[in-house]
């Protein structure tokens, strides 16, 4: 009944105790703002508020407070305070009660959110980088509960993580690798219930540092002109530039800045120097240099002059050229050849060139050595040209009679003087005289003193006739030879006794030497003046003479010219002229003006072409109308020219040569055809070599004057070629020298570092470099074989190596290495090889052991069958040793061995008794008995049988017979034996029968046995005697008759 009380005291409990239905939440407010905390309970009399433990005063008992109690329950808060005074921050929970108890709800936390004003960090308004730098912007937010969130705004836009842009978990924002994008305005923004605030912008700015858009360029130009110098860069901020003179003072008045640019108005020589352009901005300073070099082009000081000479003298041609920087000389050979281009120093046969390039000459000259030789001079500042012909004739002129002895009528006893004087500049003439009387008679010379003392011949090559006689009369010739030839003149004379005394003649003076004023194929135009000391007389004319090579004589070109000037025509293309002019009046001609210079007539020349044209084109051609204006490195190999024509016309040009040359007078020279093109790729050029490149245009066969030169040196590369001769010789155990020939520095193709030596074996390798031509090669295992491979290095690479050296290190092979050459190399190339293998020895023992077991079995096998010298059919001449004594057998080198004819004569045509005759003596093999069991000594076995004459003490009545066995096997010895030799030892034939150690083989002959020598015995020679003609014959097996 208790249990039973108390039970219904529990249920009836329970059903009174209030429930709590809603319990109150979490809550953040903003300070003043209305919040409220639910709280719902059923079958509560009273709910009651706790906050922190104590219970919570409502308007209900204090009409002052903010706090209301709702009759749902709920705590309303009219305002929301959080002073330090009152503050309604705190952990809140409701209690509903009955009668029956109470009940307790869930906590909740009242939080009034705060948030101050200023941020406790941030960044500063204005940050400045550079491109690829690191930067931090710093947040922290102001002090606020609960704690504001941050965030970032980039321009008014949230900024995201990404690989470069990260926020900390402090809320610091970190870009790294900054590029010119990240430029923004920076804003960290803290936002929590109370509010959001936002820190002072921070303006990010990402400079770039000044980079060069167009670097100034080396500039080379003539003086009086404008230069430019461009400068163009960039960068953020945009930098600022500033131009300076490293060597020297600015050239103030005529420098000025535009546009970045530098620009020199009518630079001078002295404006010549290094100009820098800096920039410079917030992220950095840069710097650009380049130089200006003022040039006076070349100018020819001294134009060549035409030469003439003889065959076999030297001629020279001079060329002054002078300018700034000093030109380059060239001389142009007169050939198709276009490459043949001589420089200062260099020779090519008997021409060569002094070392400053001023004069060409040309020793024991040849006619193919005629011709137009162009001087060339060429720098950085223009290039100019001169040309001389040379004219290499095989002969001169021959001499001419300046004045020759006049016809002449005297009175008997008068004195006569015929004049002759000749002309011959080019070798010494010799005068003489010679009278004949009639034409019909033959003429005789003249001599001093001839007739007494009437004939005088003077120094001046007169002749004088004294007290003239009637029989004098006749025709008296001057005749003047010289090595150029022979010319003579002739003059009567007349003897009467009424003639007129004669007046002397007044000839005219000689005009001046003929000049040249225009020649072509067939024509030359000459002029001339008269001579000035007398001056031209009225009612005298002129006449021209002139001599081709070939020609033995003078001719009259013209006989009457009026005026000083004439063309001789109808000459012959390609030919050598020489000119010369007279004057003449009515008493005679003058004495002949000095010779003109040799004028050669143009050669064929292409029909197409006209006179004036190839006179133009000169003209045109004769003046710079290119320039080239860079040359680009675009491999070791090649270069990129550029250039520029000068006011050029389509008829002025058809083409341009182009030249490179180096140093050692290497030339090459590629066409280009039409002006359309102003560059080319010049290939196949050496590396690491100085290059002088300029331009020759030309039109047709006309070339005009060079360009401007540019110069570059290729860069290096790789060696052409491996080392040759590599060779390697063994100084002791481990230490081996390797060896080989120096390169060339045509075949390094660069400045030689060193080379690199390969020593492998078996897949492992030493690899060492070396600056010398040769390497010691240390701690080298023994009984190796190593291969040896070199090659050259240059700053640009390794070349090839060379063909593998093979180097054995064993014992036997330390000091005996062997060149040996392969055919198959045409460079030439060697490897080294030692002598035979040492393992051939290793393999060739068991071998030789291996044949001798198989040899002694098999024989073995036949001692099985039976004993050979007690078969029953062997016939008795066969058994019976009585016949064959042992000092009488056939011994091979001195050893008792008879021999047995062979199976192979049983069929021959020599029949079974064939025994050696004296002219059958041959080196052949011979089959030796097979011995008996009964034998006790094995005897070595030669390859032959010596035969040497028998001893006179001989008995010959004694048969030869072979002793032999009835096994019928034979042993083909020679598969196993090398053959015998050529020529075996001489024997001694001097030692007595029965002597105790004659061993020599001996010859029985018997007669009546069927292997007798016919029945006599003959003496044999030795059969490598000279005078000889025996040999021996084949060792034959008989088989005897049943």
């Amino acid at each position: 009944m208790k249990c039973l009380a108390s039970l219904i005291y529990f249920f009836g409990l329970a059903e009174g105790l209030p429930v709590i239905k809603e319990h109150p939440s979490n809550v953040i407010a903003r300070r003043n703002d209305p919040v409220t905390l639910n709280c719902a309970a059923s079958g509560a009399a009273r709910i009651r508020w706790f906050r922190d433990g104590e219970e919570v005063i409502t308007s209900t008992q204090d009409p002052r407070s903010h706090r209301v109690l709702l009759p749902t329950g709920s705590l309303f808060f009219l305002r929301v305070t959080a002073t330090r005074r009152d503050s309604d921050t705190g952990t809140y929970w409701c209690v509903a009660s009955n009668s029956y108890g109470s009940a307790r709800s869930h906590n909740a936390t009242l939080t009034v959110a705060t948030l101050a004003y200023d941020f406790q960090s941030q960044a500063e308004p204005v940050v400045k980088i550079r491109v690829g730098d690191f930067v931090s912007f710093p947040c922290k937010p102001p002090k606020g509960s609960p704690l504001p969130e941050l965030t970032w705004l980039r321009d008014g836009r949230q900024v995201t993580n990404s690989s470069r842009i990260i926020i900390t978990q402090g809320g610091d924002l970190v870009i790294s690798q900054a590029v010119q994008d990240d430029s923004a305005a920076y804003v960290c923004r803290a936002r929590n219930a109370a509010g959001t605030r936002e820190s002072t912008p921070s303006q990010l700015t990402v400079m770039i540092p000044p980079w060069f858009v167009e670097r100034p360029a080396n500039v080379t130009v003539p003086p009086g002109v404008v230069v430019e110098l461009a400068c163009r860069t960039q960068g953020s901020p945009t930098p600022s530039v500033t131009w300076r003179r490293l060597d020297g003072k600015m050239p103030l008045g005529r420098a000025k800045i535009d546009d970045q640019r530098l620009v020199l108005e009518q630079v001078e020589t002295a404006d010549s120097g290094v100009y820098a352009c800096e920039v410079e901005n917030e992220a950095g300073i840069a710097s650009a240099q380049a130089s200006l070099t003022i040039v006076n082009a070349p100018e020819l000081t001294q134009r060549p002059q035409d030469v003439h000479v003889m065959v076999g003298e030297s001629a020279q041609i001079m060329c002054h050229i002078k300018g700034g920087p000093q030109p380059l000389v060239l001389w142009r050979l007169p050939t198709l050849d276009r490459t043949a281009l001589l420089i200062p120093g260099q020779r090519r046969g008997y021409t060569f060139i002094s070392d400053d390039g001023y004069t060409l000459t040309i020793e024991h000259a040849t006619t193919e050595d005629s011709g137009i030789y162009h001087c060339w001079g060429v720098s950085s500042g223009g290039g100019v040209s001169g040309q001389a012909e040379l004219v290499v004739v095989p002969s001169h002129p021959p001499p001419i009679v300046g004045v020759g002895p006049q016809d002449k009528t005297v009175i008997p006893g008068s004195v006569v003087t015929f004049s002759c004087e000749v002309v011959s500049e080019a070798a010494k003439a010799v005068i003489s005289w010679w009278y004949r009387p009639s034409v019909h008679l033959p003429s005789r010379p003249l001599s001093q003193g001839t007739d007494g003392s009437r004939i005088s011949l003077p120094d001046n090559g007169a002749l004088i006739l004294k007290n003239v006689h009637l029989d004098d009369a006749g025709i008296y010739t001057c005749r003047a030879r010289a090595d150029t030839g022979t010319v003579e003149q002739a003059a009567v004379l007349r003897v009467e006794h009424d003639a007129n005394v004669s007046e002397p003649l007044h000839l005219p003076a000689p005009p001046t030497k003929p000049r040249l004023m225009a020649v072509n194929q067939t024509a030359v135009q000459l002029s001339w003046l008269p001579n000035s000391q007398v001056g031209g007389e009225s009612g005298q004319w002129y006449t021209a003479e002139y001599w081709r090579q070939g020609w033995d004589e003078w001719r009259v070109a013209d006989a009457v010219m009026l005026k000083e000037s004439c063309v001789v025509s109808h000459l012959t293309p390609g030919h050598t002229y020489i000119f010369l002019v007279r004057a003449v009046n009515n008493s005679g001609a003058s004495f002949p003006s000095p010779w003109s210079d040799p004028v050669t007539t143009r050669p064929p020349r292409d029909p197409s072409l006209s006179v004036d044209q190839i006179r133009q084109a000169r003209r045109r051609l004769s003046q710079p109308i290119i320039t080239l204006t860079d040359a680009s490195i675009t491999a070791p190999h090649s270069v990129l020219l550029t250039w520029n024509f000068l006011d050029l016309t389509d008829e002025s040009v058809e083409g341009v040569l182009v030249y490179s040359l180096t140093k050692t007078g290497t030339v090459q020279v590629a066409t280009v055809l039409g002006t359309s093109s102003s560059s080319y790729l010049l290939h196949h050029l050496s590396a690491n070599t100085h290059y002088t490149f300029f331009i020759v245009p030309f039109w047709h066969s006309v070339e005009g004057a060079p360009s401007n030169s540019l110069s570059v040196i290729t860069p290096e590369s790789v060696p052409s070629s491996a080392p040759r001769e590599v060779r390697v010789t063994m100084l002791e155990e481990g230490l081996v020298l390797i060896r080989w020939s120096s390169m060339t520095t045509e075949e390094a193709q660069g400045k030689l570092v060193g080379y690199q030596v390969i020593i492998s074996h078996n897949g492992s390798q030493i690899t060492e470099t070396v600056v010398s031509p040769w390497l010691e090669a240390h701690s080298l295992l023994p009984d190796r074989l190593y291969t040896v491979r070199v090659a050259a290095l240059t700053g640009a690479g390794l070349g090839p190596f060379s063909v593998p050296v093979l180097l054995d290190t064993r014992p036997n092979n330390a000091h005996t290495i062997h060149k040996v050459k392969t055919e198959s190399d045409n460079s030439g190339s060697v490897r080294y090889a030692t002598t035979q293998p040492g393992w051939l020895i290793y393999v060739l023992i068991p071998l030789l052991l291996l044949v001798f077991i198989v040899t002694l079995l098999y024989v073995r096998r036949f001692y099985k069958k039976g004993s050979f010298s007690n078969s029953p059919h062997a016939p008795a001449h066969y058994q019976d040793p009585s016949i064959y004594p042992d000092q009488n057998s056939i011994s091979m080198y001195g050893e008792n061995k008879p021999w047995r004819p062979s199976e192979s004569d049983k069929d021959s045509s020599l029949s079974s008794t064939r025994l050696l005759q004296s002219h059958q003596l041959v080196n052949e093999y011979a089959e030796p008995r097979v011995p008996g069991l009964s034998d006790t000594t094995t005897e070595p076995y030669a390859t032959s049988a010596l035969i040497r004459a028998p001893s006179p003490h001989l008995n010959h009545n004694v048969p030869w017979k072979h002793h032999s066995d009835d096994s019928c096997v034979q042993v083909n010895w020679a598969a196993f034996l090398p053959p015998p030799p050529t020529c075996p030892p001489p024997l001694d034939q001097g030692d007595p029968v029965g002597s105790s150690d004659h061993q020599g083989p001996r010859i029985v002959s018997s007669s009546g046995s069927q292997y007798d020598n016919i029945g006599r015995f003959e003496q044999y020679e030795q059969p490598c005697d000279a005078a000889s003609e025996h040999t021996y014959d084949v060792y034959t097996q008989v088989t005897p008759d049943g």
